[in-house]
């Protein structure tokens, strides 16, 4: 049996609320025995003003007792930005894939704190372990590499079906997003999109 829980080794502290910058950030962690026997979730949410609030979540969850996504994915909220919440289901074959795959996420994270420091120095270093998540640019690797294949699978799916295709142009000029999910896979979803 493998147990999920990271946060001890690569977070130095959960949270940040610092006024003076207009700028919170929440990185909350649930850990689990395995993948097949309890829920798991990692996910940083993120609020700044820059000429207006931002609002964003990204996590790693699943959610064993939950109808809708019973199964891991990512989900992200971008409760500000035209872009509104969106679920990739992730396959994995072994508990040793998903152990890969919540260290690349971590890996990620990492580019969501450094976007930030444009409005605060030094945030990536005070919240993570860098020199531990430094060592994990395969995992992110391979988590986007697990995104491909799910994007190839066609299981994204858009909270708000309304417009879809508007949500995914939004994607291409989101650099977050581009830099999260990988430049290619932000493509191929654009281009399912064009084909619904």
């Amino acid at each position: 049996m493998k147990k999920f829980h990271f946060a001890p080794k690569y977070f130095n502290k959960m949270s940040l609320d610092d006024d003076s910058f207009k700028l919170r950030i929440s990185i909350m962690e649930t850990p689990s025995i395995e993948v097949s026997e309890e829920d798991y979730s990692l996910r940083i949410e993120t609020r700044h003003e820059d000429k207006r609030l931002i609002h964003r979540e990204y996590a790693l969850e699943h959610h064993s007792r939950q109808e809708k996504h019973n199964y891991p994915h990512l989900q992200f909220k971008f409760h500000t930005e035209e872009i509104g919440s969106f679920w990739i289901r992730l396959d994995f074959e072994n508990s040793d894939e998903y152990d890969r795959a919540i260290k690349g996420f971590i890996y990620k994270i990492k580019g969501v704190l450094l976007d930030l420091e444009r409005l605060r120095k030094g945030i990536a270093n005070e919240i993570m372990v860098i020199k531990e998540v430094d060592k994990l640019k395969a995992e992110g690797n391979f988590l986007t590499e697990k995104i491909a294949e799910s994007i190839g699978k066609s299981q994204i799916e858009f909270k708000d079906s309304g417009n879809t295709k508007q949500t995914c142009a939004n994607l291409q000029n989101n650099p977050l997003l581009l830099e999260f999910l990988g430049k290619s896979n932000v493509t191929k979803i654009v281009k399912s999109c064009s084909m619904h």
